[in-house]
């Protein structure tokens, strides 16, 4: 009986291995507007490598799986593969309280061999509160689209990855970061990923329980 679903794991867990993979935040995480928020990476093993993206920019966003809007950047040109984590304090005015936050980053100088645009990573979406500003319409409308899609799914808190940007509009935040530059820019990146590849982390923990009990 274990089978079944031990192959339907095994069909969402494949494209959560995507090269950076973000250990902070995670998807229980419940940060505060106003405190330090701790971002940390590690190389997955799979290709790319960290080296072969490398810089990158670091931004809190909000969105879903096909549009995104970052509101505060986090690091503006950090080597994902010199650098392991940052800290930033988490400006309250840059949206509204909520578990539909995502760390997106953008790499500078890597491109989709197909596609020719930035190669793109996100972390699980995870919450924050005490945040003090609003979002507008169109924001609202990425949100409600990314809850519409979680809720019609078993994977709520997602990774998302996605390899291709089309459109970018940006405004500006201030922002506050650790080792890394933090000119803030809200920015709508409109990507060309599709709702399956919204992978929950926990199904790839789930997936190596599962492996663990079987092998007893």
């Amino acid at each position: 009986m274990l089978f079944a679903p031990l192959a339907a794991l095994l069909g969402l867990a494949a494209p959560a291995l995507a090269t950076i993979y973000t250990t902070s935040p995670v998807a229980a995480t419940v940060a505060t507007a106003g405190q330090v928020l701790n971002v940390s990476w590690v190389d997955d093993g799979t290709s790319p490598n960290l080296t072969t993206i490398g810089v990158c920019s670091i931004d809190l966003c909000v969105g879903s799986t096909t549009q995104q809007t970052c509101l505060q950047n986090l690091g503006e040109s950090v080597d994902v593969s010199l650098a392991s984590y940052l800290t930033t304090t988490i400006n309250a005015t840059a949206g509204e309280s909520g578990d539909y936050w995502f760390v997106r980053y953008t790499s500078t100088n890597y491109t989709n061999a197909t596609t020719a645009e930035p190669y793109m990573q996100f972390s699980a979406r995870f919450t924050i509160n005490n945040m003090t500003g609003t979002f507008d319409a169109a924001v609202s409308s990425e949100i409600a689209t990314s809850t519409s899609v979680a809720s019609s799914s078993t994977v709520a808190s997602s990774t998302k990855s996605s390899t291709a940007a089309v459109s970018t509009t940006s405004a500006a935040h201030n922002s506050t970061s650790t080792g890394a530059s933090a000119t803030a820019a809200a920015s709508t990146t409109v990507t060309a990923s599709a709702a399956d590849e919204i992978i929950a982390p926990v199904a790839f923990a789930l997936l190596a329980g599962i492996a663990g009990y079987i092998a007893l």
